[in-house]
Parts: C-alpha cells; sequence; structure tokens
C-alpha cells in the first residue's frame, strides 16, 4: 500500500524489450535510502518489484508484463522521462494523502492546464474514460501518476484537479501538458461501497 505522497522523481536511464513486458533501469536518490530488492514501489502510480539493485542503491531495475503495459502510460515512456516514485508505506508513518494500492485502473489523457492565481496553483483538465469516471466524486480523492489527489469537480467524463507549485515542482506533473497520458487509480472505497450495494 501507499499514501500518494510522492517522495521524488527517478529518471529512465535504460529499457528493454522482452517476449511480453520491458524492463526498466531507474536512477533516483532517496533519502534515507532503505531500498531491497524484491520492495515493492510506486511508479507513476503503479506497484512495481525491484528486482535488481545497484551497490549504492541509487539505481533500480523493474519489470512490468505486458498487462501493466496495457493499462498503464509504462509504454509511452522514453529514456530520459522522469517518473514519480513513493516507496510502500510503513504503519508507523502519518497516513498523509489516501490509501493507495497501486493497482492501476486505467489512463487518463490531459486536456487543458492553465495557470491561476498569479501562478500559486495551476488547473488540470483531464479525461477519463467511463469506467473511471463513475466512480469519480467532488471533493473525493483520486491518484493521477501516483500522486494523491483532491477531485475538485466531475463533469462527464472530465475532471478537474488544482495542483500547487510544490506538487508541481517535486513531481513529474510539470510535463502534465495537452496529450500526456497520465495513470488513474480511482478510491478503493468506491469500488467496495458498489460491491456491497450489488450484493
Amino acid at each position: 500500500m501507499f499514501t500518494g505522497l510522492v517522495e521524488l522523481t527517478g529518471k529512465i536511464l535504460d529499457i528493454k524489450k522482452t517476449s511480453d513486458g520491458r524492463e526498466f533501469l531507474v536512477s533516483a536518490n532517496f533519502f534515507e535510502n532503505d531500498l531491497k530488492l524484491g520492495d515493492s514501489i510506486s511508479i507513476n502510480g503503479a506497484c512495481q518489484t525491484i528486482t535488481k539493485l545497484n551497490f549504492d542503491k541509487t539505481e533500480f531495475h523493474f519489470y512490468s508484463s505486458y498487462k501493466t503495459l496495457e493499462l498503464t502510460n509504462f509504454s509511452d515512456l522514453v529514456i530520459g522521462d522522469e517518473i514519480n516514485l513513493e516507496r510502500s508505506m510503513k504503519l508507523s508513518d502519518r497516513l498523509g494523502g489516501h490509501l493507495v494500492s497501486g493497482h492501476v485502473d486505467g489512463m487518463g489523457v490531459v486536456k487543458e492546464r492553465n495557470v491561476r492565481d498569479n501562478g500559486n496553483v495551476e488547473i488540470f483538465f483531464i479525461e477519463l474514460n467511463s469506467i473511471e469516471s463513475k466512480y469519480v466524486v467532488e471533493r473525493g480523492s483520486i491518484t493521477v501518476d501516483g500522486i494523491s489527489l483532491t477531485v475538485v469537480s466531475i463533469k462527464e467524463n472530465l475532471l478537474e484537479l488544482v495542483l500547487i507549485p510544490e506538487t508541481i515542482k517535486k513531481t513529474n506533473a510539470k510535463f502534465w501538458n495537452p496529450k500526456v497520458k497520465v495513470n488513474i487509480e480511482i478510491d478503493l472505497v468506491a469500488r467496495y461501497i458498489e460491491k456491497f450495494l450489488g450484493n
């Protein structure tokens, strides 16, 4: 599990295609770095496993299967891209965002980006598919590329978000320009409520 509070961005150093997926090499320098082989790590909101780790823990590999590539924006990643990273949460930590499973539901597409309030905030409009949008409610939580965010509004399939400069500076949201695909995870609670009501 994760919180949706991105710790830092990493950089894609290499990508190798395999018979049914891709292997990525990432450069990242975590504060109080405690990475281990087999650790779960959120990559743009998708839970992946560290498969290789260099001696000083500043570079690691992860493998994505064909299914992960279908559901996420990993197919669009190229060498040099920045990705959002978060290590799995500890039970002793404060939960600053919301509970994030790292199981991406699908992708949204950035449609519009506007600067407001003299640069103090930026407004993003992201188009979701109809399946995802039915679970989204105003002032509810949503995870976009691994970032825990509050829904400002949802009109049909168009999601409105407000990001402060600190979030944009710390994450890959600085690159969220129109036509960019972002990973979406809807709030887990919405799915459980639907299942209970359905039963």
